[in-house]
């Protein structure tokens, strides 16, 4: 039965490739099959979710948020392209009778392999135990959450900022600034549901600190994470609130947002330029509110990153072979530190070199067009490829997140703040190269965490079966 189940994610990934002749419906099936695997997944159809929890409560899980941004993001957000190329343009139909046949066979080609590295993600979290991990270590019994949450969220942001002045520690400054983001929102949100007015103050003069911080940062998704996480966190207690705000803000992320950050850049960047960061930015806000400009070249360009996926089909591996294991090599080159080889070479020059050979961007051009994670499984060997680097994807997910709830004492800890305030790479994705070099080092600062907190005891060793330290 249960390999039955693991069978039927793949029936729409067949039907697709039966259709392949008609691409209008090949294309359809695929980006409808991503949203049967989430629903296949998130209801626990293929294997049980955790049942320590309620669904509301473990949205940061691997398999639910990670899931759903990751695939949504990358697989789909196609169908604006896809859209446009038939002739919708700012969601007004204008049917095109010259559709490019071969331009469309290409995306719904694409679209097919967006479904099997979505399976192939679900297949590798399977790998592992997505039940509940046995605990190594517990959250001590007596500690004060609200002055634990803060204290911890206010050292990570003074090792963080410590960190920008010691060479050869700017990695792991991004990586305290993350972790100080996502706990002081969780405090924020904890605040909130507990009804403690000093940590709301406290916290929520923080957040507002850091979200400030975001609009100032030229991009998008920043500030889009920064609302994202406070709707997660305060769902299982305010569902109402939350799903009656949810198309407002759905409207504010993928159309006020873009423009707005568009409008800061141009700002920013513009010759003429004598003003102050805060007075850019409000002109910047005003600009994206009272804006009536077409949000439609976001949609089909920046958000989905499909056609630059056609483009590479087209390339390899006719013009191009593939590159086998040569990514994974540069991948494994970018992990030695600088200061021990001096003359390393620039993580970035080596990336953007296939997106030259490409053809998606010119050598001359100053843009970064680094290929996404699934781009670079194809590149590598095709179809299996994909499979094969997906695979792991979903492995390492299920794997690295099962590791931090045993370290620190559960979900709460381990997965909502620590795991997804480390890891945050893992919610998008990337080439090859920031990927593991990320991954790694993360890692290692995840490690030492643990080792600090177990000293000042707020971890406790589990010698038996102790039941879960809950929090809320």
């Amino acid at each position: 039965m249960k390999n039955v189940k693991y069978l039927s994610l793949f029936l729409l990934l067949i039907l697709s490739y039966f259709m392949e002749s008609n691409p209008v419906g090949s294309y359809l099936t695929a980006w409808i099959g991503s949203f049967v695997l989430f629903l296949l997944s998130l209801s626990g159809f293929i294997a049980p979710l955790p049942d320590d929890l309620t669904f509301a409560q473990q949205l940061m899980r691997p398999v639910i948020i990670i899931q759903v941004v990751f695939c949504g993001f990358n697989f789909c957000s196609s169908i604006f392209y896809f859209l446009d190329t038939l002739g919708m343009q700012d969601f007004k139909w204008r049917p095109n009778y010259f559709v490019d046949t071969k331009k469309l066979g290409l995306i719904a080609e694409c679209q097919r392999y967006y479904l099997l590295g979505h399976i192939s993600l679900l297949l590798g979290m399977y790998s592992r135990t997505i039940n509940k991990t046995k605990q190594q270590y517990k959250i001590r019994e007596n500690l004060d959450w609200s002055t634990f949450l803060m204290g911890f969220t206010f050292l990570a942001f003074v090792f963080s900022f410590a960190a920008n002045f010691i060479t050869g520690l700017s990695q792991i400054s991004q990586q305290l600034t993350n972790l100080c983001f996502m706990s002081g929102t969780y405090a924020f949100c904890y605040a909130i549901i507990k009804k403690d007015r000093n940590l709301i103050w406290l916290s929520g003069f923080f957040y507002s600190y850091t979200f400030i911080n975001t609009l100032v940062s030229g991009f998008k998704e920043p500030i889009i994470i920064s609302i994202l996480l406070v709707c997660v966190f305060m769902y299982p207690y305010y569902r109402k609130v939350i799903i009656f705000l949810a198309l407002p803000l759905i409207y504010i992320c993928f159309f006020v947002i873009p423009i707005y950050v568009q409008a800061f850049r141009q700002a920013v960047n513009s010759v003429d330029n004598i003003k102050t960061t805060e007075e850019i930015r409000d002109e910047a806000l005003n600009a994206a509110v009272e804006s009536k400009e077409s949000n439609w070249d976001f949609l089909i360009g920046r958000l989905s990153e499909i056609s630059m996926f056609t483009t590479y089909i087209e390339s390899s591996p006719k013009r191009i072979p593939y590159y086998g294991f040569d990514l994974v090599g540069q991948a494994l080159i970018v992990l030695v530190p600088r200061i021990a080889w001096k003359d390393k070479p620039i993580t970035e020059t080596m990336v953007m070199q296939r997106v030259v050979d490409a053809g998606v961007v010119s050598n001359l051009a100053k843009v970064s067009a680094k290929p996404m994670y699934i781009v670079d499984g194809y590149l590598s060997g095709g179809i299996l490829g994909i499979m094969i680097s997906l695979f792991v994807y979903g492995f390492a997910l299920q794997y690295i997140c099962g590791i931090a709830e045993s370290w620190f004492g559960g979900y709460f800890l381990g997965t909502a703040i620590v795991f997804n305030g480390l890891f945050p790479i893992f919610w998008r994705g990337l080439s090859f190269e920031f990927i593991l070099n990320s991954v790694l080092y993360s890692f290692l600062t995840m490690w030492v965490l643990q080792r600090l907190l177990y000293s000042y005891d707020f971890l406790e060793k589990i010698y038996d079966d102790s039941p879960d330290n809950a929090i809320l």
